[in-house]
């Protein structure tokens, strides 16, 4: 009868596990919303980098031409200086941002500017006598070229007419502050005295390395079906002090730009 009873058991113990193996598993529950699928469906991203172009609309340098008099000096001195830009109006750079909440983002959008400008000084020492037709001028000439470039640094905080999930185009404004880092300086210089051989020389012009400025703007976001945020703006910066501030160049304290970004 023991044996019976075993052998009984250890069949209803088989046939139980046999009915659990072949029992389909049960359907996970369906996910409510994880916060990576939620990210997915965001129409502004939590975290997104990018690459932008920027154009200016005006030269960094703006043309001028520069007349200075000094009748106490010995003998009296007149200098005359023709100021020539030749800066790239287009630059590159990227673009990274951080959603602060629903509406809010905080970024940076780093560009490098290159820059390129000429001056030609002519240095008139003496007194002209009006009565001929021949400056008796002692005349100096000093020609100038300087290259480099600026690293615009600003800090952007966006607020945009849409919640970051709701689909479809928005508007944003932007505002923060920005550094301007002046690197590469080079500056060649040759001076053409009277009856004299031409001498060179390399030293810099006086700048200041770093400026600060203020920054606002205003644009768009548009998406892709490929999921690529395009991003046209327009920003305003008024540079607080100048890098470049002499009669041999001096640098603009507004700029206006055009900025086109591609971030995913």
């Amino acid at each position: 009868m023991k044996r019976l009873i075993l052998c009984g058991s250890a069949l209803v113990c088989a046939a139980v596990a046999a009915c659990a193996q072949n029992t389909p598993a049960a359907a996970p529950a369906p996910d409510s919303g994880t916060p990576e699928r939620q990210e997915e469906r965001a129409y502004v991203r939590r975290f997104s980098i990018g690459i932008s172009a920027f154009m200016v609309p005006t030269n960094l340098f703006p043309k001028a031409s520069l007349v200075e008099d000094h009748p106490t000096f010995s003998p009296p001195t007149r200098f005359e200086t023709q100021f020539d830009p030749n800066s790239s109006r287009v630059s590159y750079g990227f673009t990274a941002h951080a959603a602060l909440n629903e509406r809010w983002t905080v970024g940076i959008s780093p560009a490098l500017r290159k820059f390129s400008f000429g001056a030609v000084t002519h240095k008139f020492e003496g007194v002209d006598n009006s009565s001929t037709f021949l400056d008796e001028r002692a005349d100096t000439m000093i020609t100038e070229k300087t290259t480099g470039r600026y690293l615009d640094v600003p800090v952007l905080a966006r607020h945009y007419s849409k919640n970051r999930h709701e689909s479809g185009p928005r508007w944003f404004l932007e505002a923060g502050p920005s550094m301007r880092i002046t690197q590469k300086l080079t500056t060649s210089r040759v001076t053409i005295p009277p009856k004299l051989l031409p001498v060179s020389d390399t030293t810099n012009l006086a700048h200041r390395k770093n400026s600060l400025g203020a920054v606002a703007g205003f644009g768009g976001q548009f998406i892709d079906d490929f999921g690529i945020r395009i991003i046209p703006e327009v920003r305003y910066t008024y540079w607080f002090s100048k890098p470049f501030d002499s009669n041999h160049a001096t640098s603009r304290q507004h700029q206006i730009e055009i900025v086109f970004s591609l971030s995913f």
